[in-house]
């Protein structure tokens, strides 16, 4: 982004320094904003309580994931993965999705289980039907979600790079 760009000449090894930096310091907000959210929903029932959270990590995953399509990086990440990996990066998708998913079903059969049970028997009850109806829910969701952007995301990142070629 050409926001607040000098001009003149940089270090190359100073300007990967403060992309590093950049990542560590994206990647601390991000966990920050899982942990406070994660805190909250065990504290109070109110969703509006972490709606700035919920906006950061929306916001800053959408942002990049675009900003990474428009640049064609994602699609030269994708083949630079599938070259040097033993699974593909479409695999690597359908099991994130899959993890997403099994961990939204133990989040919310713990959460409902320690919020809304009141004997041993009842969190044992609770847990395990929110958790299973979770699965059967969020694992289908999130693996056929992951799958779809990737596909159109990979698409849209070689069609911008396939552009960038011919305009240098």
């Amino acid at each position: 982004m050409k926001w607040f760009k000098i001009n003149g000449n940089q270090d190359e090894r100073i300007v990967h320094l403060k992309n590093k930096v950049y990542k560590e310091a994206y990647t601390l907000i991000m966990s920050i904003c899982g942990i406070s959210i994660m805190i909250k929903s065990f504290l109070s029932w109110e969703t509006y309580s972490m709606l700035t959270e919920v906006i950061v990590l929306l916001a800053g995953s959408i942002y990049f994931g675009i900003r990474s399509v428009m640049l064609g990086i994602y699609s030269d990440e994708v083949e630079v993965h599938d070259q040097t990996s033993k699974i593909s990066y479409s695999l690597r998708n359908i099991i994130t999705g899959v993890i997403i998913g099994l961990s939204m079903a133990l989040f919310l059969g713990i959460r409902s289980s320690v919020m809304f049970a009141e004997t041993t028997q009842e969190k044992w009850w609770y847990f395990f039907l929110v958790f299973t109806f979770s699965l059967l829910l969020y694992i289908p969701f999130f693996a056929v979600f992951n799958i779809i952007v990737h596909h159109f995301a990979n698409k849209a990142s070689q069609k911008a790079a396939r552009k960038d070629q011919w305009d240098s």
